[in-house]
């Protein structure tokens, strides 16, 4: 059997659009929904031409594309009726598990030794809508509690979930420094390039993260790290040092918005208020 054919794009594609039509009651002529239409629309013509030996690179391309529409019209859905009943944590779940798909995908083909590659865009977006996803549900659910959570395990593993995909979305791509061979006139992008700081994307994921890291020093402190923590096996075996990691990604973010992007509305009030709590009482 070839190897693009191993992949199973037809079964992939089908199943995507099984979950299109589902979501067609609430959402028909849905701009997003439409798109997703559209792309599926490709990823059929790609696999109808030659079903054995259709590229990889271009199906996975197109499959991530789709993945991440749906699960943007069904996240949206979720947030703006802020995450209701016992199964919304089920479903964010579910959302996660599909924006894993793709770079599951990749590792896979890289085991067997084929040929796929994931652009970098799609990869950091990826995982930074896995993690600004897990933002939202803790953010929500512990406002609605008034943060006495009833789980504080369940709401722990969300919170280290959640940093640990949007570190991964910080460090997907390598920083740049002008001795790379770069040349850039103005200084205040060299200083943001030089930090790992590609777009705002990236400096709302500091303060994100900086944030969760803060909510589970606060407010999980009954719960006792293990060395398997959870259903989930990308971040099993990851444990993290919240405050730890919380202090530096907020200086980071209060050094750019202060530094770099002083004067373009970026605010570090809270940021720093996060940061003296972190700071005190450390052990």
């Amino acid at each position: 059997m070839a190897a693009s054919s191993s992949l199973d794009w037809k079964s992939r594609a089908d199943k995507l659009l099984q979950r299109w039509e589902s979501l067609q009651e609430k959402g028909r002529g849905d701009v997003v929904l439409l798109k997703v239409s559209t792309t599926l629309q490709s990823l059929n013509d790609i696999i109808s031409k030659d079903i054995q030996n259709c590229d990889n690179s271009s199906c996975l391309h197109l499959y991530s594309q789709a993945i991440l529409d749906i699960t943007f019209f069904e996240e949206n859905q979720l947030v703006d009726e802020e995450f209701p009943g016992d199964d919304s944590l089920q479903k964010v779940r579910e959302l996660i598990q599909m924006l894993l798909e793709p770079e599951n995908l990749l590792e896979e083909c890289k085991l067997h030794k084929q040929d796929m590659v994931l652009d970098v865009d799609v990869q950091e977006c990826l995982r930074w809508r896995r993690g600004a996803l897990l933002y939202m549900y803790c953010h929500t659910v512990g406002e609605r509690e008034s943060w006495l959570l009833r789980d504080q395990r369940t709401f722990h593993q969300c919170l280290e979930d959640g940093v640990y995909y949007l570190l991964k979305m910080l460090h997907t791509r390598n920083p740049i420094h002008l001795n790379d061979g770069v040349s850039v006139q103005d200084v205040n992008t060299a200083t943001l390039l030089a930090k790992g700081i590609f777009s705002d994307i990236h400096v709302l994921a500091l303060m994100y993260c900086g944030e969760m890291c803060s909510w589970a020093v606060m407010y999980c402190t009954e719960v006792v790290q293990t060395s398997e923590i959870g259903p989930n096996s990308e971040t099993r075996n990851k444990i993290l040092n919240f405050r730890e990691v919380g202090e530096n990604v907020l200086e980071t973010y209060v050094g750019v918005c202060e530094g770099p992007l002083s004067g373009q509305g970026w605010n570090t009030d809270n940021a720093k208020k996060i940061l003296q709590y972190l700071k005190k009482d450390r052990i």
